[in-house]
Order: structure tokens, then C-alpha cells, then sequence
């Protein structure tokens, strides 16, 4: 299985990109969402000291005479505290429809993003993994967002006021907070970087978990017709570990060295704040609020550095995350429509194919190996029905993956209609071939929307009709919910055949003028396979088709059948030309047993 690289700055960058992108798409909306917070943190955290400051000043100059001399500085702390409430409010319902939209828009550009990558990427690759890394894209946006309205903004600002109500007292006190600050800064940022990495080590380790999980519950089948519940536990148990191993890591890092490391500075800098405020009151004469000012401005300002840790831990984690994310889309897609690339027009209702010259090599060609196709030619005339045989392994699969662009070709070209189908959209090319593969994929829907899958516009009663024709309408229509009936996840509510029936159904009702059907009887029993070939053959009446067996009775009655090995096609004829002569066909049909053919 794929394993992902290392994330690299690139990758952060284009994260931080994006977030900061969506701020910009909605200024004031952002604006507001950051911005009112720190104005209410000031008015709640920070003013009301000077005020208690006043009150005290009063009391200890001799100058509170009398209670009503109180009241107003009261009602300046309500005032002030109840503005600093109303700030709050607008900025949080600011951050929460700014958060809302971008999620949106976020978790369909992820989405749109991984539809647009080619097959082959997600061969490589845990369905479980992408979906976990998708999700912490957009939820990171969230956790991002978060952290610099409640943790930065709403801190630095309320900074600044203090620095500047201190400095009003002596400069000499926000220069000793400064002084503080940095040598906290000094202690703790080294330790934060290294803590850093042991972070991405644990989202490396989530991500494999979360694959192995994805991959034990997509062939839950397997697992439980094998027995196999306590080796998949067993399996499952060190990518845990692992992951349990990272998670302590950093935990006991941050509790050992950055917690034990820093607190002794907090410690210093509170204890050294209340000695300066005494200092300086009893040198300077200043007034006994200054105490108060003091000490609540430099705890509150420790705290929020005591905070530095947390506050660098939620941007990591987010934007680290989401960045797993973005690293999947450093490399280009391999397979891309040319610029500028027109829709294939096709004429009629069949059409042509034609492989000429292709050369095409799998990835272990890179390693210096031969191409498994070399020079491949062959011309398949519209309408005409052609059968694809031969060993496994013999090229017939490769041939339907290139001809749906699911790979290309390093040299030669494939056309459709004499149409180059790397100059036209991968899109117009697929929806000229109906594909129903040996192993059906249907979608956790109605049954209705899986055969309609490939028609947009097809009404209920198209949709009967290609049931009726595939055969498939007499076990629907035995199902308590009919069409509307959910098969469940890859379809797992219905058997094998049935399955096969609804992708057959499927496929006709597309109506491409292109049908390849790859080992599309093999799920089906003797009597419905009968039933089944009446239904193909009126399917493949007015269309190119070609069809991969095994069981060469299917493909007997075809108008052509070629035989491949090894990438090479080392036959080509009628069913009965090719029997009557020595060769690999006459060779297997003599082996078939049961009809069906020998694996070699």
C-alpha cells in the first residue's frame, strides 16, 4: 500500500493559502469575527482593573467620603462589562456564519479535488485514509479559525492595551514583562519544534490506523465468511500501538519538558511583576491601585503565554493535518484532459475503435523492464461484437483501461471514431462506454438511483424497463421497498447475481455506443445467465461491444474473438475459424471444464 511522503512546506503553504483565501473572500465578515472578541477580552480582562484601581485609590487617599462617591465607578464596571458581553456576541456570530460558509465550500472543493484525480491514484491508497484526511482539511478550518479569534487576536490586542496603561506608570514595568516574555519565548520555542515532529510521527500513525480500519470494514464479507474477526483484531492491534506510541510521546513531552521547563518562568514573572509594582509604588509614589493594575495585567498576561504551548499545538495540529491533505495534490494528476480539449462526438449509434501503435508500460517498466504493450495494434469496426480471451494476465483488462482513459499509453495513440481520445475530454469518452465490470459497484442508494446511475434523464418507467430487460425487475420488485430499497454499502444487501443484474440494467439504459462487459455473467447462475444473454445480445444489437470472458461459450456466438497472451494478440477470428486451427483458443476450449476456463 501507497505510503504517503513526508509533508513538506509546500504543502502548509498551500494550507495556509486556502484558509487565509477564505478570510479574504468574506472581509468584514472576518473582520467583525476576529475583531469584536478582542475588543470585548479588553473591555471585560483589562479595564476593569483600572477601575478597581480607582476605587482603591480612593479609599487609601482618604478621598472616599462617602458611598455615593462609588456607585458611578459601579455603573462604569457594568457598562464596560456589558459592552465588552455585546462584543462578544456579534464577534461570535460573525465567526460562526464565516465558519459555516467556508466548511461548505471547503468540504466540496475536497471532494471535487479527489474526484478529480485519476484511477490510478486511488489504487494506491486507503479509501479510510483519504476520507480521514479530507475531513481534518475542513474541520481544520475550523480548529484554524478558532484558535487565532480566541488565542492570538483577542490576546494581542488586549497586549497592547496593557503595555500601554504600564508604560503610563513607568516604562520600566512593561520592559521588565518584555524581558520576561522573551526568555519564556527562548525556553519554550525550541522545545515546541521538537515537540512538533513527534505531532506529525502521531498524524502519520492516525492516518495508517484509520486505513487499516477503512480496509477490514470494506471486506467485512471476507472477514466474517473466513472467520477471521480475532486475526483482523490481531492486525489491527500494532498499527494501535503505534499510534498509542506516538500519542504518549508527545504528551510526555510536552508534560516533562515544555511544562516543567516554562513553569518556573511563569513563577518568576508573576513574582517579579507584584516586586516591580511595590517598587516602583513606594520609589516613584506611585498610587496604591497601581498594585492591582499591575499584578492583574501580568497575570493575565502570563496566562496567555503560559497558553503558548496549547495555542502553537491547535495551529499545528490543524494546519498539519490538513496539510496530509494538501500533500496529495503536490504531484499532478497523470492523466489530464489536453488544453483546450473538445467533447468526443460520436455518429450514430455504434462507433469504432482503434489501437494503433500503442506502447504502454506498468510502473515496474520505469525499473527497466520491457512494456507490457509494445507496438499494439488492432481496429475494431462499428458495431462489431468482439470477444476478449486469453490467459490471465494476458492484456485484456489493460486494453479496457486504456481505452477508458484510466491509464495512458506512452506512445501510439487509441481513438474512438477516429478520434484521438487523449485530445477529447476524459468525460465524453466515458460516457460513450457502458462498463459493467466482473465485480458490480453500486452505491448505498435506492436501487432505482444505481440503475439510473449512468441516465440522468431516465424516468421510473426507463428504469423498469432496463430491469425488466436485464432480468432484474422480478427480484425487485420482491423486495419490501421495490426500486426505493437501499442495497447497502457496495451493495452488500444483494447477492452476487443480483448485484450483476442491477450493473447490467444499469448499463443498458445508458444506451453508449460502446459496451464492454467484463466477465459480466460470471455472478450469475445457469438459468439466469440464459435469461441474462437474451438481454445482451439486444443490448449489443446496434453497439460496439467488447466482452471479456472466461467462459468461452459466452463470447461463442460473437462476430469476432481475439486471443491475447502476454500482451500480444496471438489469434484473431470467428469462434469457428478458430477452433478448427492449432493454436492457444482451440487449446482452451479442449481444457474448459464445466465450461469454465482453466487459469494459468
Amino acid at each position: 500500500m501507497h505510503r504517503e511522503r513526508a509533508i513538506t512546506a509546500e504543502a502548509v503553504k498551500r494550507v495556509l493559502r486556502t484558509y487565509f483565501g477564505r478570510y479574504r473572500a468574506e472581509p468584514w465578515r472576518a473582520s467583525a469575527a476576529f475583531f469584536f472578541p478582542a475588543i470585548g477580552s479588553v473591555l471585560v480582562f483589562f479595564v476593569p482593573p483600572l477601575i478597581v484601581a480607582q476605587i482603591v485609590n480612593l479609599f487609601t487617599s482618604g478621598g472616599m467620603t462617602s458611598l455615593a462617591q462609588a456607585w458611578p465607578y459601579v455603573a462604569a464596571f457594568a457598562a464596560l462589562w456589558a459592552a465588552g458581553e455585546i462584543a462578544w456576541r456579534i464577534g461570535l456570530h460573525q465567526l460562526i456564519r464565516l465558519e459555516e460558509r467556508s466548511i461548505d465550500i471547503l468540504m466540496n472543493d475536497s471532494f471535487s479535488r479527489l474526484m478529480s484525480r485519476d484511477y490510478g491514484f486511488y489504487t494506491d491508497r486507503f479509501v479510510g485514509s483519504l476520507t480521514k484526511m479530507a475531513t481534518a482539511f475542513t474541520r481544520g478550518f475550523e480548529t484554524f479559525t478558532d484558535t487565532l479569534t480566541f488565542n492570538v487576536v483577542t490576546n494581542i490586542f488586549p497586549l497592547i492595551f496593557a503595555v500601554i496603561v504600564l508604560w503610563h506608570y513607568s516604562p520600566w514595568i512593561p520592559l521588565l514583562l518584555l524581558g520576561c516574555i522573551l526568555i519564556a519565548a527562548a525556553v519554550g520555542l525550541p522545545i515546541i519544534r521538537k515537540r512538533s515532529k513527534l505531532v506529525a510521527v502521531r498524524h502519520e500513525a492516525g492516518s495508517r490506523s484509520a486505513g487499516r480500519l477503512s480496509d477490514a470494514l470494506t471486506n467485512i464479507f471476507a472477514v466474517k465468511s473466513f472467520a477471521k474477526e480475532e486475526e483482523e483484531r490481531r492486525r489491527f492491534g500494532p498499527f494501535v500501538e503505534s499510534y498509542d506510541t506516538a500519542f504518549r510521546k508527545a504528551a510526555d513531552f510536552q508534560n516533562l519538558r515544555f511544562d516543567m521547563a516554562i513553569s518556573p518562568v511563569f513563577v518568576l514573572t508573576n513574582t517579579a511583576g507584584l516586586a516591580a509594582a511595590i517598587f516602583f509604588a513606594f520609589t516613584l509614589g506611585l498610587p496604591a491601585g497601581t498594585l492591582v493594575v499591575v499584578f492583574a495585567y501580568y497575570s493575565q498576561i502570563t496566562g496567555i503565554f503560559w497558553n503558548m504551548n496549547r495555542i502553537y499545538r491547535n495551529i499545528e495540529s490543524s494546519v498539519g493535518e490538513a496539510a496530509e491533505f494538501e500533500q496529495l495534490f503536490i504531484e499532478p494528476t497523470r492523466i489530464n484532459d489536453a488544453p483546450g480539449a473538445a467533447p468526443l462526438r460520436t455518429s450514430g449509434a455504434t462507433a469504432s475503435i482503434a489501437f494503433e501503435g500503442v506502447d504502454f508500460a506498468y510502473a515496474a517498466a520505469a525499473e527497466g523492464k520491457e512494456p507490457f504493450l509494445k507496438g499494439f495494434d488492432l481496429r475494431i469496426e462499428k458495431g462489431q461484437r468482439v470477444g476478449l480471451v486469453g490467459p490471465s494476465g494476458g492484456g485484456k483488462s489493460t486494453i479496457t483501461k486504456l481505452l477508458l482513459r484510466f491509464d495512458d499509453p506512452q506512445a501510439g495513440r487509441i481513438t474512438i471514431d477516429g478520434q484521438d481520445i487523449g485530445a477529447v475530454t476524459q468525460a465524453s469518452v466515458r460516457r460513450a462506454i457502458s462498463y459493467v465490470p466482473q465485480d458490480p459497484l453500486l452505491f448505498h442508494r435506492s436501487l432505482a438511483d444505481n440503475i439510473a446511475y449512468g441516465a440522468d434523464e431516465a424516468s421510473r418507467e426507463d428504469v423498469i424497463a432496463a430491469a425488466r430487460l436485464a432480468h432484474a425487475h422480478e427480484f425487485i420488485e420482491g423486495l419490501a421497498d421495490g426500486y426505493d430499497t437501499l442495497v447497502g454499502e457496495r451493495g452488500i444487501k444483494l447477492s452476487g447475481g443480483q448485484r450483476q443484474r442491477v450493473a447490467i440494467a444499469r448499463a443498458m439504459l445508458k444506451k453508449s455506443p460502446i459496451l464492454i462487459l467484463d466477465e459480466a455473467t460470471s455472478s450469475l447462475d445457469s438459468e439466469s445467465e440464459r435469461y441474462i444473454q437474451e438481454g445482451l445480445w439486444e443490448l449489443m444489437k446496434d453497439k460496439t461491444a467488447l466482452v471479456i470472458a472466461h467462459r468461452l461459450s459466452t463470447i461463442k456466438h460473437l462476430d469476432r474473438i481475439i486471443v491475447l497472451d502476454a500482451g500480444k494478440i496471438v489469434q484473431d477470428g470467428t469462434h469457428d475459424e478458430l477452433v478448427a486451427r492449432p493454436g492457444l483458443y482451440a487449446t482452451l476450449w479442449s481444457r474448459q471444464s464445466g465450461q469454465f476456463l482453466e487459469q494459468s
